[in-house]
C-alpha cells in the first residue's frame, strides 16, 4: 500500500509539473476560469459550458449554532448547511462538473437505499472519524479526537484522506441532514484544504422537490450491510 501511495503521488506530482503559469490556480479561478481537462490548461466558465461557482458560503443568511440559541450571519468559515450557496434548491445547476468531485458521507445501506447520481459513497462514521478511534484499537476509522483537531489512527491516515478527497478539485458534500458535512469540514480544514472550494449541499432528506427526480436513484429494493474493515495500516502508537 505504501507503494501504491508513493506511485500515486508521483504521478500527481508529474502532473503538477506538466502545467506552467504565471498566475497561481486560485488566481485564475478567481477571475472565472476552469480547468479544461482535454487540454491540460484553463478556459473561462463561460466557454467551458460550466455555471461559474458561487462563494461558498452566503454571509447574507444567518443560522442557529444549536436549536436553543439565536440566529447569526454566516461567514466565510461557517460550514452548516444553512450558510452554503448551494444547496437543494440550485444543486442541479452545478451537477456533472470535470473540476468537481461528488461525495456522499452516509454509511452504504443509506447510500444504496437513496441517493443523487454520480455522487460516491465515502462513509464518513464508518471509515473517517470516530472520537475514541485513536484510543480504542478495535476501531478501523482513520481519525479519533475532536473534528477541528484530529487525531491520525494510523500513519497513513493523510494519504488515505488525500487520496479520497481531491485538493485539487472542488468538493460538493452530503449526509443526511448536513451535520457529518461539517464535520468532514472540520477534519478538511484541519488538514489544509482550500475551503473555498468545498461546499455543504445539504442533506438527502432536503431533496425531495419533484424537479430532482431526474437525479435521484431510489432503490429501496436492494439491501446492503457492510462491514468495514483496513489491512495493512501502521497504527499510530
Amino acid at each position: 500500500m505504501k507503494k501504491l501511495f508513493a506511485l500515486l503521488m508521483a504521478a500527481a506530482l508529474l502532473a503538477g509539473c506538466s502545467t506552467s503559469a504565471q498566475k497561481t490556480d486560485a488566481e485564475l479561478e478567481a477571475e472565472g476560469w476552469v480547468k479544461n481537462p482535454t487540454e491540460n490548461g484553463y478556459v473561462l466558465a463561460s466557454e467551458s459550458g460550466a455555471a461559474a461557482l458561487p462563494a461558498a458560503r452566503d454571509t447574507s443568511k444567518t443560522y442557529k449554532p444549536d436549536k436553543d440559541s439565536e440566529e447569526v450571519a454566516c461567514e466565510e468559515n461557517t460550514f452548516a448547511a444553512a450558510c452554503s450557496a448551494i444547496n437543494s434548491e440550485n444543486l442541479q445547476d452545478y451537477l456533472g462538473r470535470e473540476d468537481a468531485v461528488y461525495i456522499d458521507l452516509r454509511d452504504t445501506a443509506d447510500y444504496t437505499s437513496k441517493h443523487l447520481r454520480n455522487f460516491e459513497n465515502i462513509p464518513f462514521f464508518a471509515f473517517i472519524w470516530n472520537q475514541s478511534a485513536n484510543t480504542d484499537a478495535s476501531m478501523i476509522q482513520l481519525y479519533g479526537g475532536d473534528t477541528t483537531e484530529p487525531v491520525a489512527v494510523y500513519e497513513e491516515s493523510d494519504d488515505l484522506l488525500y487520496e479520497l478527497f481531491s485538493q485539487d478539485k472542488t468538493i460538493f458534500l452530503m449526509c443526511q441532514s448536513g451535520g457529518r458535512v461539517v464535520q468532514m469540514m472540520n477534519i478538511l480544514a484541519a488538514k489544509g484544504y482550500d475551503m473555498s472550494k468545498i461546499y455543504n449541499v445539504g442533506g438527502m432528506g432536503q431533496y425531495t422537490s419533484k424537479e430532482l427526480d431526474p437525479y435521484v436513484v431510489d432503490t429501496p429494493e436492494l439491501k446492503i450491510n457492510a462491514t468495514y474493515t483496513t489491512e495493512q495500516l501502521t497504527r499510530v502508537e
